[in-house]
């Protein structure tokens, strides 16, 4: 299967593979601990990503982050219930599915302990409900052929499910293709929105449009983010698009919900995501 996606995205990808340079207003001597990690209802391990940036840049590359080693990182609820992750890999600190897992609305914040003494905890956030999937289904385009790969055709991936009436929701999207043996998620930068212009209906919703050729399959999960965590993102998006290159150049402190215990005015760059998921996959064939 080979798949050439047309859709522009608009979240950063925790552990981009490409480079992307994001500028920070940084004294030189000034290095910030950075955090990527999600806790979900899934029934899997947990992640939880750290390194450091370095000068006045953190390059998302995995050959040049500055990981961030042998630090204490534990995720722990509202009920008392917690667990210490075990670092798998330089900086990559991974949970016990058996010691926990997101359960929606309870709280849950991350605290972490580096080897130099610095002490971070996230701001707790409810895990919020996220509607079911009802379903996921394709069209295709026979007449619309790849100009470069003659043998792909064109397809389009929806996603159907009901919005909840009377509240405000704001959600994540991940489309996923099964190839060469392997999950891989399709875009380099994820899909925010929220339901301002479809409160409580029904949706089916364009997730995806490509060219393709053979059989393959497509998974969604459809993500409930908490206003902090929407607007988090939408900042950082806001930033990509605001420069002719297309390149995350932040005027602005990028500020999330992970803060020094011991100083407030102290932050760490990213964010510890709270958020319910829902999933679908559709079986593409010719």
């Amino acid at each position: 299967m080979k798949i050439f996606s047309f859709i522009t995205a608009f979240i950063l990808l925790i552990a981009l593979s490409c480079t992307k340079t994001i500028d920070l207003d940084l004294p030189l001597k000034d290095s910030r601990l950075v955090v990527e990690g999600i806790i979900t209802n899934e029934d899997t391990s947990y992640t939880v990503k750290l390194s450091n940036t370095t000068k006045y840049s953190y390059v998302y590359n995995n050959t040049e982050i500055n990981y961030e080693t042998g630090a204490k990182v534990v995720i722990s609820d509202d009920a008392s219930i917690s667990d210490t992750l075990k670092e798998k890999s330089k900086g990559i600190y991974i949970s016990n599915p058996e010691h926990i897992r997101g359960v929606i609305g309870r709280k849950y914040f991350v605290d972490i302990l580096t080897k130099d003494g610095r002490h971070y905890i996230s701001q707790p956030e409810v895990m919020l409900n996220v509607p079911k999937i009802d379903s996921i289904y394709f069209t295709r385009n026979y007449s619309d052929r790849s100009p470069t790969y003659p043998g792909a055709y064109g397809y389009k991936i929806y996603i159907k499910w009901k919005d909840p009436e009377d509240t405000v929701n704001y959600y994540m999207q991940i489309v996923s293709y099964y190839w060469n043996k392997t999950w891989q998620q399709q875009n380099e930068w994820n899909t925010i929105f929220n339901d301002f212009s479809f409160d409580g209906k029904v949706i089916n919703r364009l997730a995806d449009q490509s060219y393709g050729e053979g059989y393959f399959s497509v998974k969604i999960n459809l993500y409930a983010l908490s206003k902090s965590n929407y607007d988090f993102w939408n900042i950082l998006y806001q930033q990509k698009y605001s420069n002719d290159n297309g390149e995350v150049d932040l005027q602005v402190p990028l500020v999330g919900n992970i803060f020094n215990a011991n100083n407030p005015n102290d932050y760490a760059i990213g964010y510890f995501q709270v958020s319910a998921t829902s999933s679908a996959m559709v079986y593409v064939n010719r």
